[in-house]
């Protein structure tokens, strides 16, 4: 006999429903907080639906786990610290053998950040997860896309293109013979790229030095181009700079293919930000703090978007990933 409604509830996701300022949680119409007068509250959602944002094949641990870490990159994004999320999961059926390890890798994310499940949904239909989750940050100090200024520095976190290769992978586009740790190429880049960590204590922290950032989901050129028409002004891209995986060494990849995944390949969720010049010595004493590996790859300035390879025009013409 298959799980009800709430029977699934129950068993899978009544759990670390409880947090500071969670008056209550699931159980009801509506969950209740009750937020500090001094913090804004930022909220994000997102969706993933299979076969568009995981292959069909993806272990359910991996598909919990992304699901939220998608949200809390959104909240890194503003400098926001992780409140609460709410789940929304639509299921073909009842599968108890996906519910176990989905929501296992969902509040295994989930403790590790201390953020509660406060309520949702559940309802029968093709699989997809919508998760909205809730952040707080001190009043006026968010970190948004209009707030790059001429002559801030452009930095990024971790590396960029491992997920793109992954997907290049998936589809066939990129074939490659070479086994690690006695994985195929794809099975090793795929299940990296889906356990990547957050940034939310390093983002919550880099409110006093930056006013401005975004997640990297869609492509380094395409998310960048948001914050560049958000705050008017252009920017300057070195490509020898940017912070690239070892596997590309290792899988030797062939230098092209390297940049444009890192400038085009998306799905990195590392944070893109900027800060003047005078901080760069403090974003980099805030990242040995929290071992967060950060790296200068340009520069904002007036006009339009520059990409240049050791002083030269460099020039493709991919674009980043869009939905429509």
């Amino acid at each position: 006999m298959s799980l009800g409604e709430f029977e699934l509830i129950k068993k899978y996701f009544c759990q670390n429903d409880r947090g500071t300022g969670i008056e209550l949680g699931i159980g009801d119409d509506c969950a209740l907080l009750n937020l500090p007068e001094n913090k804004t509250l930022a909220i994000t959602t997102d969706t993933q639906i299979e076969g568009i944002h995981f292959f069909s094949n993806t272990s359910p641990y991996y598909v919990g786990y992304k699901s939220l870490l998608v949200n809390l990159s959104d909240l890194a994004a503003m400098g926001a610290k992780p409140y609460c999320f709410t789940l929304s999961l639509t299921l073909p059926e009842a599968n108890e053998d996906f519910l176990k390890e989905f929501s296992k890798g969902l509040f295994s994310l989930a403790s590790k950040v201390d953020i509660p499940l406060i309520g949702g949904n559940t309802t029968k239909g093709e699989l997809s997860i919508t998760i909205s989750a809730y952040g707080l940050v001190d009043k006026g100090k968010a970190l948004r896309r209009d707030k790059a200024k001429v002559n801030d520095d452009i930095y990024v976190t971790g590396t960029l293109g491992l997920p793109g290769l992954a997907v290049e992978l998936g589809y066939k586009t990129i074939c490659l013979d070479k086994f690690i740790d006695g994985k195929d190429a794809f099975t090793y880049c795929y299940e990296k790229s889906m356990i990547i960590p957050d940034r939310c204590e390093f983002a919550h922290k880099l409110v006093n030095y930056s006013d401005c950032a975004l997640d990297i989901s869609d492509g380094l050129v395409g998310d960048l181009r948001h914050i560049l028409e958000r705050s008017c002004v252009g920017a300057r891209i070195d490509v020898e700079k940017l912070p690239k995986p070892c596997e590309f060494s290792i899988y030797n990849l062939d230098e092209k293919i390297q940049d444009k995944l890192c400038l085009y390949g998306g799905g990195d969720y590392e944070l893109l930000f900027t800060a003047p010049s005078a901080n760069e010595d403090k974003i980099m004493e805030l990242a040995s703090t929290y071992a967060v590996k950060v790296s200068k790859i340009g520069k904002i300035k007036n006009g339009t978007l520059e990409i240049l390879k050791h002083g030269k025009m460099y020039h493709q013409n991919d674009k980043s990933f869009e939905h429509f």
